[in-house]
């Protein structure tokens, strides 16, 4: 097996580790490249216990890890490796192996969790609440045949803790739900009310803005409930004021916030998220809003689906409320069906809706092996968005477009990935094989503070009209449009397809899900489940069918100690 450069920087912190050590000893270099590569695959910490006598591949070769007991207590020794509470570049707590850094900021989630969701806000009056709810929701029926209104759940439980998670799939009304919890929050506590509307991403920060500014108007409120509802969504980033220089709030300059709701929680790491609550004043309660279901942040760590097990496996159900009626798919939806049977792991199951022709919003073509066929019909699909954009009469009515229609790839490499894909867009659209053309759709990489441009932003090169045709890259911001010379563009790559990683937050009318011919590691149920739910009409998956199966069968584990925590058992 090919060592990959993950394997060599653990090679060179396991070198590094040695030098440090009162005692270097091969058990502390085993731990060492293997918590250095696992948490370059997304994982908080390593289990000991779980990889006791296994055998691991290193750069030094094929070693045979040691016995659980006898490795920790000569890490314990080494001089390097501490216990929660030490001073050291690695901290054991129990059998679980962490960097300090990650150790600190696990435990930081776990304590504010844990103290806010026992907390009941000093403001709420429940004879009030009670009243707003069946204003809002209706008075429940007695009938022994009623359905639980999960939103009204939810929104009794976020009123009632300082810390809640709402979490359901697509179409079950995340947002709908929070417009309604803040209008019942500002009745029993306007006058001391300081509120943030947050995500992790600009697309994500721009959906749920425009979410609650819909949702506000069918509020059943006074005006001024209705005006006090804050209506713009900013980045995580921007809410806690990133810069070269670190953080601008943090626990010694706190938020100035008395409720922050976050969208999209899924997609937050495991820094990020410590960053958050330790930003947050003590009097200030936190709601989380997102799908547990989804692909977990990029960067490590799977917060939001940790959090969820922990509360249920502690009992702190009170803080966590789950939304079980779809509004978007009825059950006549093949999309519903498909993301269901993915959400079960039944591949086969998944891949028979696809193959019913009596479901039309759900189709599946397979063009394993048939290169030559997956490019003239992947052309076919570009140029019919390429042309509508390139028709709009404004740049808000071609940004609009991009909402449409998406290419999502579950690889970057290969022939149905990212690359290929937007290698092809430009062979076809590119004049003169220039960078820059009417129409190229783009994505930011890199965070631009001073323009607040941030990794996975997405816009077009367009003519402006207003500028004598001059090419400029536009990026919507809320009712505005951001325009910019290219030359002023931070790094950035084309479009027309992404990564369902770099799609997260997002959602299209239409969608083409693409699946390698070849199964790979990045492959998983996950994945799938959220490549599916990014459409809101149609999608095809096109691939090979044997792959896709086993894809759904895949499961992502990213191991932390945080559901442990969370459950009383750390």
């Amino acid at each position: 097996m090919e060592i990959d450069q993950t394997h060599l920087l653990g090679s060179h912190f396991a070198d590094y580790l040695g030098r440090l050590a009162d005692t270097p000893s091969d058990e502390l270099r085993i731990a060492a490249q293997l918590i250095s590569r696992h948490t370059s695959a997304g994982h908080i910490c390593i289990d000991l216990a779980e990889l006791s006598d296994a055998d691991v591949l290193l750069p030094d070769g094929e070693v045979r890890c040691p016995d659980a007991g006898a490795w920790r207590q000569t890490l314990l020794s080494s001089g390097v490796v501490g216990e929660p509470g030490e001073w050291k570049p690695l901290i054991l707590d129990d059998t679980l192996l962490y960097l300090q850094r990650y150790w600190l900021y696990e435990k930081k989630v776990a304590d504010f969790v844990l103290e806010k969701c026992r907390k009941t806000p000093g403001w709420l009056n429940v004879e009030r609440l009670d009243a707003g709810l069946d204003r809002i929701f209706g008075r429940e029926s007695t009938s022994a045949n009623t359905e639980t209104d999960w939103q009204k759940e939810a929104v009794r439980k976020a009123l009632c803790r300082k810390f809640c998670v709402i979490t359901g799939g697509p179409g079950t009304g995340k947002t709908t739900t929070v417009a309604r919890m803040l209008v019942l929050y500002l009745e029993q506590n306007q006058s001391e009310s300081t509120l943030f509307l947050a995500a992790p991403t600009g697309k994500a920060a721009a959906r749920l803005q425009d979410s609650i500014r819909h949702a506000k108007l069918l509020l059943d409120c006074s005006p001024e409930v209705k005006e006090a509802i804050p209506e713009e969504a900013v980045t995580l980033h921007r809410l806690l004021g990133r810069s070269s220089q670190g953080w601008h709030y943090h626990a010694k300059n706190p938020l100035p916030a008395s409720l922050v709701v976050v969208d999209e929680a899924s997609m937050v790491d495991l820094p990020l998220m410590a960053a958050l609550m330790d930003a947050l004043p003590e009097h200030c309660a936190l709601l989380l809003l997102g799908d547990r279901d989804q692909l977990a942040s990029v960067q490590p760590g799977s917060v939001l689906g940790d959090i969820c097990k922990g509360l249920a496996r502690g009992g702190l159900t009170d803080a966590l409320a789950e939304l079980k009626t779809s509004w978007r798919f009825g059950h006549d939806s093949g999309i519903g069906a498909l993301s269901r049977l993915v959400n079960q792991g039944d591949g086969q199951g998944a891949l028979d809706v696809l193959l019913d022709n009596a479901l039309p919003d759900v189709v599946w073509r397979d063009f394993a092996g048939t290169q030559d066929l997956f490019e003239h019909h992947i052309s076919l699909y570009l140029k019919k968005q390429h042309d509508k954009i390139q028709g709009a009469v404004s740049a808000n009515e071609a940004l609009s477009l991009m909402g449409e229609f998406a290419v999502l790839a579950a690889l970057r490499k290969g022939d149905s990935g990212v690359e290929n894909v937007n290698r092809i867009a430009g062979r076809i659209f590119a004049d003169n094989d220039d960078i820059f053309y009417n129409g190229r759709q783009i994505m930011i990489l890199r965070n631009h503070y001073g323009l607040q441009l941030y990794n996975g932003d997405t816009g077009l090169i367009l003519r402006d009209k207003e500028a004598d045709g001059a090419l400029k890259a536009c990026f919507a911001e809320g009712d505005h449009v951001l325009k910019l010379l290219p030359a002023r563009l931070p790094e950035h790559e084309s479009a027309f397809a992404m990564t369902v990683h770099k799609s997260q937050g997002s959602e299209f009318d239409h969608v083409v899900l693409l699946i390698p011919a070849t199964m790979s590691q990045v492959l998983c149920r996950e994945l799938v489940y959220t490549g599916i739910t990014r459409a809101v009409k149609s999608i095809e998956i096109w691939g090979d069918k044997d792959v896709f199966v086993e894809a759904v069968k895949q499961r992502t584990i990213r191991r932390s100690g945080l559901e442990r925590a969370l459950a009383g058992e750390g």
